[in-house]
């Protein structure tokens, strides 16, 4: 092998060098990337109708080859409606369906995010349009007069999914209106109705006013036939009659709503007619024969509530004896008479021997300031009349009876137990009880002792813890007197007097 110079592998060497520079150059010059692509997105949205659904749609294009890639946002009024991925198989449209919820200029919004971060936006402004709305009454057909009854009603969009909201009006047919209600979350409206007390057949509709994303409706016709209510009728007649005494007969109406007018019949005869109150009718027979007879109260119907009848059976037997009561007073002359008036102290017991002709069992009964215990009268207070009523049932032939005595309370007599010695002679210095300071009358009035002022120089009354006691003083006489006071109009004074005469 031929021996190079050292001037050959030198220049061998800076050639080598260039040629590696020169692909080195070469190389970055292959691997620069191109400038920046510019992306664009066109959004497109349509005219709509609250709660119809439609599609958006976004295109995204870019400048340089080939569909950029990356994630499309939608928003209608900065609300997200949906979004979705671009670019390579996607390709490069993205589409979201959309349902809008109000009425108005809406602003759509698509934002298309590139994988390189890059954003760019477009914005649509489409027209919302109030959807149409029906409204339909649901009837009952068919309920009683006066009567609670819900009237309901409806409200739905025409088309789509919007549920309406705001309130809903129900009118007779006449215009007048019956109440406004709002619609509940289903778009429905219940008005509690009172239905009226007569029977006829109801026209009523119903009106949605509308809210900011519905029009508003009419309901067609509907209607409500009112029927009276069923009646029962009670007919009572007292269980024992008698020939030429009047009776009554009486008549209950169910339900107790129920005005008008019930005729009474007796064997089919009509005998008279009464009107109803408080849901009763009574009218008065006097019955001139012996018998059993029937009994009927016919009710015409009223105020919403439907005619009805009943029929009670009515026995009548010959007229009974009439009785007689006698009211007297032991000790007190001579026996009351019906109706008469007598005074009784206040405080007084008086007892009464009763009895009838008829031998039947007196029963006593009194109202006022007095009382019985047993058959004795009991005065228990002044400011009013007692009246004591005595009566008979019937029996033994004899019809019942009632008679009344009028009883004047008067004033009472207080009374009390004394002590102090009778009257009588005493010697000067010679001391005496007279009574316990907790001495009362009958009535709990305290009792009290004094000497008449002018006899304080014979003797001086003085009490002690327990007793009002009596010294004498001076021979003569001496008068002390104890007291009660009296309660004015009904008890009397308290007072008992004693004389003692004193010597040496």
């Amino acid at each position: 092998m031929p021996v190079r110079s050292t001037a050959a592998l030198v220049l061998q060497r800076t050639i080598s060098a260039i040629v590696v520079m020169a692909m080195g150059v070469a190389g970055l010059v292959g691997l620069a990337s191109p400038a920046s692509a510019a992306n664009t997105v066109t959004v497109t949205a349509l005219p709509g109708t609250v709660g119809v659904s439609q599609t958006v749609q976004a295109a995204v294009a870019s400048d340089a080859v080939g569909a950029p890639s990356g994630t499309v946002t939608f928003t209608a009024n900065d609300a997200t409606i949906g979004s979705q991925a671009v670019g390579g198989t996607l390709g490069s449209t993205a589409t979201v369906t959309w349902v809008p919820a109000s009425a108005g200029s809406i602003a759509v919004k698509a934002v298309f995010v590139a994988d390189d971060a890059s954003t760019v936006s477009d914005t649509a402004t489409v027209t919302i349009a109030k959807v149409g709305s029906s409204l339909a009454i649901t009837s009952t057909g068919t309920t009683t007069t006066s009567t609670p009854v819900d009237l309901t009603a409806k409200a739905s969009s025409t088309q789509g999914s919007y549920v309406p909201t705001g309130n809903v009006t129900f009118y007779l047919k006449d215009g007048s209106s019956l109440g406004r209600v709002a619609l509940n979350s289903s778009g429905v409206a219940t008005l509690r109705y009172s239905t009226p007390a007569t029977e006829q057949t109801l026209t009523y509709y119903a009106v949605y006013d509308g809210d900011t994303s519905a029009d508003n409706s009419r309901s067609a016709d509907a209607t409500l036939k009112l029927t009276a209510k069923a009646s029962t009728v009670a007919l009572t007649v007292p269980a024992t009659n008698y020939v030429g005494q009047s009776l009554t007969l009486t008549a209950k109406i169910t339900p107790t709503t129920g005005t008008g007018t019930v005729q009474f019949f007796i064997a089919d005869k009509l005998i008279g007619s009464a009107a109803v109150s408080n849901a009763t009718a009574t009218f008065a027979w006097k019955p001139t024969a012996v018998g059993t007879y029937t009994a009927t109260a016919r009710y015409g119907g009223g105020s919403g509530v439907a005619a009805g009848s009943a029929t009670a059976r009515v026995v009548v037997t010959a007229q009974q004896k009439v009785d007689v009561i006698t009211v007297d007073p032991v000790g007190v002359a001579p026996a009351w008479k019906p109706g008469s008036t007598t005074v009784l102290p206040n405080g007084s017991s008086t007892p009464l021997a009763v009895s009838a002709v008829s031998k039947n069992k007196v029963t006593l009964s009194v109202v006022g300031p007095c009382a019985l215990s047993g058959n004795s009268i009991v005065i228990k207070g002044v400011g009013g009349s007692c009246q004591l009523t005595a009566r008979t049932t019937a029996g033994n032939g004899y019809a019942s009876v009632t008679q009344t005595y009028t009883i004047i309370p008067g004033r009472g007599t207080q009374t009390a137990k004394v002590v102090a010695p009778a009257n009588g002679t005493y010697r000067v210095g010679q001391r005496l009880r007279l009574g316990r300071l907790s001495a009362t009358t009958n009535i709990g009035k305290q009792v009290t002792w004094k000497v008449r002022p002018k006899y304080k120089s014979k003797c001086r009354v003085y009490m002690t813890k327990k007793n009002y006691k009596i010294k004498m003083k001076r021979p003569g006489t001496c008068v002390v007197v104890g007291k009660a006071p009296a309660v004015s109009g009904q008890w009397s004074q308290f007072k008992v007097v004693r004389t003692y005469r004193i010597v040496r």
